[in-house]
């Protein structure tokens, strides 16, 4: 009896081995969820909790989960209201905080950690929008509140495990700071970058990806952030203002203007502004004053907007209510680089004080030694002076611009004059060369080429120039005044005579001074060279060319007392000019 006993429990034994075996290791299906239009929603899991669901738990169509997989945080949360978190627009949060919205008692602790998220979220990334839902404590023990925590000391917590978005996005709220380190750029565009990769159409991780590049001056990567957010979203004037601001400072005012229209709410004091700010760059001079008279209507005071009003009075050439305001900013604030270049423009443009202007610019310059609006007044200021200005010449003072601008043609001119003034002939071909070569070539521009190519003894190239855009526009003065210049060195001395003899009597006295003053060189005599300079003064007192050459003839004869008579009246023309100043000074130094 033993033995058939022993024999029956080993067969049943067998048999319940079997029958465990094909039990557990057939194949798992999983679940699909009808309420989401035939997708199958399966659910994962973190590192920190393995599936363990027993059969009361969980129901026959219930998912059943492969052993090695890990639930997330938020593996509750309905799929719909964790993918509204992620989005993280105003409206899609408001949408994910109105379906989770149930009795407090009612909330695990994960709802309330997401609700956490979701208002932090709202109040960081889009402080004009209201957190209607209610908020609770949660415990800061999991990443998510660890890592708001982390962004409120200013910190980049990098121990968050990256299990998912939040993980990964939440640190990197740190861009929208105030006080954001830049030295922390590098982590928060990692963050952002993978955060991107798990979920690119998310507007959050898009409008904190264009707010990190523009405080890394990428302004075109970030005009695409922000496109994209901006493009995903309704009306939200917190993206609404980066957009535009970033499409305005790429010098796309036309569709900055667009973007900020479309902000619903038009007496918003920041909207305002940028209205102001994008209306003046359009050079919509009217339009912007009234922006900006909106803005000091509410608060008078404000001095960004006080300095902002003298700006655009001094674009309208209304100086004396310019200086008014610019007074009343430098009482409190006399260093700011908008204060320096307006009061500095303001002196050279409608005081004439040279001197101020350069002092001035000098000031900007050693303050913000990389200022484009600096550079190019202490450049133009060099070109009118023939003066360094903070050490530096005009030529070496564009160059700074132009490294950052290569296609700047306001520089290259005050560059061009600068060598000009000192005669530097080959530096100056080279530039000219460059603003010749533009589209929209003027007409000084032109003159200038042809002056540098007559000094270089490039006759030729001078004259066919010259010519060719004589041709073009022949009632330009101008142009007319190369083309004689060029012919006057190439032609056959008796034709070039007859062609101005030809158009004295039409020309206005502007053109005839010019024309006597050209022939004055294709003179023989003494007596007929002197003669031509006196018409060219009658016809003009104040060719300063006829002046100076008034005063070269007599200095070439040592009568220095009527060289002097003629060069004072070039210093006079010309106040700011060093050149004739110290001409002048030797001069009476000679004499005395």
């Amino acid at each position: 009896m033993k033995s058939r006993f022993s024999k029956d429990i080993l067969i049943f034994s067998l048999v319940a081995f079997c029958f465990t075996e094909s039990v557990f290791s057939a194949p798992k299906k999983k679940k699909t969820d009808s309420k989401k239009g035939g997708g199958q929603v399966t659910a994962t899991y973190d590192n920190s909790e393995d599936l363990q669901l027993n059969a009361a738990e969980t129901p026959e169509e219930e998912t059943i989960m492969l052993p090695m997989q890990k639930r997330t945080y938020f593996y509750k949360v309905e799929p719909e209201i964790l993918a509204g978190v992620e989005n993280g627009s105003p409206e899609s949060l408001r949408l994910a905080m109105s379906k989770i919205r149930k009795n407090e008692s009612e909330y695990e602790a994960n709802e309330k950690v997401l609700i956490y998220v979701a208002s932090k979220i709202m109040a960081k990334v889009w402080p004009s929008e209201k957190i209607t839902w209610e908020v609770f404590d949660v415990a800061d023990d999991n990443p998510y509140v660890g890592a708001l925590n982390s962004v409120e000391k200013g910190v980049f917590d990098s121990s968050t495990g990256n299990e998912d978005f939040l993980t990964t996005l939440l640190p990197a709220l740190l861009v929208v700071s105030p006080s954001f380190d830049l030295s922390l750029s590098s982590q928060c565009k990692n963050a952002l970058e993978a955060a991107l990769n798990r979920n690119s159409s998310s507007v959050v991780a898009n409008y904190l990806m264009g707010v990190l590049l523009e405080k890394q001056s990428n302004i075109s990567g970030a005009v695409l952030f922000y496109k994209k957010a901006y493009e995903s979203t309704n009306n939200s004037k917190e993206i609404a203002l980066a957009y535009s601001k970033a499409l305005r400072t790429a010098g796309d005012t036309k569709t900055a203007a667009e973007v900020i229209s479309a902000v619903s709410n038009e007496n918003d004091l920041d909207v305002i502004k940028q209205k102001a700010y994008i209306a003046f760059e359009n050079r919509e001079l009217e339009k912007a004053e009234a922006y900006v008279g909106r803005v000091l209507q509410q608060n008078p005071t404000e001095l960004e907007f006080v300095l902002f009003r003298a700006k655009i009075l001094v674009e309208k050439n209304d100086y004396i209510h310019a200086v008014y305001l610019l007074d009343m900013y430098a009482r409190q604030e006399s260093s700011s680089h908008d204060y320096l270049i307006l009061r500095a423009r303001v002196q050279l443009d409608w005081s004439k004080n040279m001197t101020a202007a350069t002092e001035t610019v000098e000031k900007a310059l050693q303050l913000y030694p990389d200022s484009i609006d600096a550079l190019m007044l202490a450049a133009r200021i060099s070109s009118i002076t023939d003066s360094p200005v903070a050490g530096q010449y005009a030529d070496d003072l564009a160059a700074k611009v132009l490294e950052k601008n290569p296609g700047n043609e306001i520089a290259l001119s005050y560059a061009l004059a600068g060598l000009v003034q000192r005669e530097n002939w080959k530096d100056a071909y080279e530039i000219s060369k460059k603003l010749i070569e533009s589209s929209n070539v003027d007409s000084n521009s032109v003159y200038n080429h042809v002056l540098i190519c007559t000094q270089l003894q490039k006759y030729s190239e001078a004259y066919e120039f010259s010519k060719k855009q004589h041709e073009k526009n022949p009632e330009d003065e101008q142009l007319l005044m190369a083309y004689v210049l060029a012919y006057t060195h190439t032609g056959n001395r008796d034709a070039v005579v007859k062609y101005i003899d030809s158009l004295i009597e039409t020309s206005s006295p502007k053109m005839k001074s010019y024309l006597y003053y050209r022939r004055s060189y294709l003179q023989f005599s003494e007596d007929k060279v002197l003669a031509d300079l006196r018409s060219s003064l009658i016809s003009n007192p104040r060719n300063s060319d006829s002046l100076l050459r008034l005063y070269e003839i007599y200095y070439g004869k040592q009568d220095y007392r009527k060289a002097q008579y003629y060069l004072r009246q070039v210093v006079a023309i010309n106040p700011n000019d060093s050149s004739v100043k110290k001409l002048n000074e030797a001069l009476t130094k000679l004499i005395n």
